[in-house]
């Protein structure tokens, strides 16, 4: 599920990248994406489910905030070897896509019909197994775009990740 709400931000990311001097946007946003999603695998196996629970909180994430900075390190080793970059800009690419990505969600949760706290326990749940208080079908709709409002707002997801570069 989550590898599926990751594609909704190609074009911002591939856009954020390319402005970031990446050679190759496509496969760098395709990296990025597999890093982000391995580092939050990561730490859901271990038990530590911060990285999703305020991914989908529906509160704006900080740059600083230290889930950013929990995922920042495995984000950027990845990228290293991935894509053959310096240490320095997988951290900064990592820095820049993570609250980006984190406010995303957040922003959808908040344009969904469900409570926040419902979206955001029934997606724990569903990462653990179990079945919670949304079915997934129509939390999948909902944040994919049936929400309130409707389709996808890829202007305010790049407005969020251009105000990272201010």
């Amino acid at each position: 599920m989550l590898d599926q709400l990751l594609k909704l931000a190609d074009g911002p990311l591939q856009e954020m990248l390319s402005g970031m001097n990446q050679d190759q946007p496509n496969q760098s946003v395709a990296s990025l994406k597999d890093s982000i999603f391995s580092s939050i695998q990561t730490q859901i196996s271990s038990g530590n489910l911060d990285a999703v629970k305020e991914m989908f909180s529906g509160s704006e994430t900080s740059p600083n905030a230290p889930v950013i900075q929990n995922l920042q390190g495995g984000v950027a080793d990845d990228l290293m070897g991935k894509l053959g970059i310096s240490k320095e800009q997988a951290m900064s690419i990592a820095a820049a896509a993570l609250p980006m990505i984190m406010n995303f969600f957040n922003n959808r949760v908040n344009n969904a019909p469900q409570d926040n706290g419902d979206i955001m326990s029934s997606i724990v749940d569903s990462l653990q197994g179990k079945s919670g208080k949304i079915n997934t079908g129509d939390l999948m709709g909902s944040l994919l775009g049936g929400g309130k409002n409707g389709g996808m707002d890829l202007g305010g997801l790049m407005n969020m990740g251009k105000g990272l570069f201010n």
